[in-house]
């Protein structure tokens, strides 16, 4: 399904909670989970987990659905319009950061890109 800009307002991103987005970039790594990982996630239990789910499913950008293995089992999921607002957002970010670093000179630049890669060497080895 091509969806384009016009299919997600503006303003929903503008909606949304910090909790809200973080569902929604969480769903978009994991893919379609049950209501007790969402609630896991969002370090609530299950009756908070459900508000922050409905709010944001009436936005249109998730849904949740009986698992068809286990019908007791819940689970959340990105609709296309979930997926095509994360898409802009990580484009806005790029587009940010591009027009942050153009001030920078060339040298300047380079020394960025060491920074960088420092810091995600350093974060990998923390994380094992």
């Amino acid at each position: 399904m091509d969806l384009g800009a016009h299919d997600v307002p503006g303003w929903v991103a503008q909606d949304l909670t910090f909790g809200q987005m973080r569902l929604l970039f969480l769903l978009n790594k994991h893919g379609p989970s049950p209501m007790s990982r969402v609630a896991e996630w969002l370090g609530v239990g299950l009756p908070a987990a459900s508000g922050v789910v409905d709010r944001v499913e009436r936005h249109g950008l998730v849904t949740r659905e009986h698992r068809h293995d286990d019908r007791r089992v819940v689970e959340c999921a990105l609709t296309d319009q979930g997926r095509l607002l994360i898409e802009e957002m990580g484009g806005m970010r790029r587009e940010m950061l591009s027009r942050t670093v153009e001030v920078l000179s060339d040298e300047e630049l380079a020394d960025f890109g060491r920074l960088i890669a420092t810091i995600l060497e350093r974060l990998r080895a923390r994380s094992q």
